[in-house]
């Protein structure tokens, strides 16, 4: 059987994460995007047959990506473009599909710092058996993974707010497993407090220990039960 084949899109660091502005800096935030997609690449490629593309325009994700065992495709889709994030993922799914006709394809996102390497195993064996699945985000309406294991054919590709139902309208079968981790993509800071709670993977470790994101919310949580106690 063909390896399994892993989409990684990563848009430009400076873009990156805003919802999390207050609570880190931007060099800060574009650190973590790094970590949590070595972390993210690390774990897909621990699940065994994997080979993961990182799709991208960023220089510095890019040597991120390569360093912890990725290829990278530049992003090929023009600044300005209606749809870029499907538009590139497609774009790196063609690339595939002809260089490889059998092989099964994910795009997974890049903000999974707690997922585990035998979470992305057991979703890709759910699309074995299906052809096409998706896992579904912790708020039950965005996608974390779109796998599709049909030959010769590329996956719906429609990612984006309320992708989840759009998936599964086009056939996606939806995992219904727990996989706390592959399910967890970080865009607020609860997000990343609820990773910590799972778990991190080293690099999103190291970065979150050196931001003092740890002692920011130990000390909004402590003031907010200074206030409990006051009324």
């Amino acid at each position: 059987m063909p390896a399994t084949h892993v989409l990684v899109p990563v848009k430009a660091l400076g873009l990156a994460k805003s919802r999390l502005a207050h609570v880190l800096d931007p060099a800060a935030r574009e650190s973590l995007v790094i970590a949590m997609l070595q972390d993210t690449v690390a774990a897909a490629l621990a699940a065994g047959d994997v080979e993961v593309t990182v799709v991208t325009a960023d220089e510095r994700v890019a040597a991120a990506a390569r360093s912890c065992g990725a290829a990278v495709l530049p992003d090929p889709i023009a600044p300005g473009s209606p749809d870029p994030l499907n538009a590139a993922l497609r774009a790196a799914a063609h690339r595939i599909r002809e260089r490889v006709p059998a092989a099964e394809l994910v795009a997974l996102q890049a903000d999974l710092p707690s997922m585990r390497a035998e979470e992305f195993a057991h979703a890709r064996e759910v699309a074995r058996r299906t052809g096409s699945a998706v896992v579904t985000d912790h708020t039950s309406s965005g996608t974390t993974a779109l796998l599709h294991c049909v030959a010769g054919s590329l996956p719906p590709l429609s990612f984006g707010p309320g992708s989840a139902r759009r998936h599964i309208d086009a056939g996606a079968y939806p995992v219904p497993d727990a996989l706390p981790g592959l399910r967890l993509d970080v865009d607020t800071p609860d997000d990343l407090a609820a990773a910590l709670q799972l778990g991190v993977g080293p690099a999103t470790a190291t970065v979150l220990d050196g931001s003092g994101f740890h002692r920011t919310r130990d000390s909004a949580a402590g003031s907010r039960r200074s206030a409990t106690m006051n009324r």
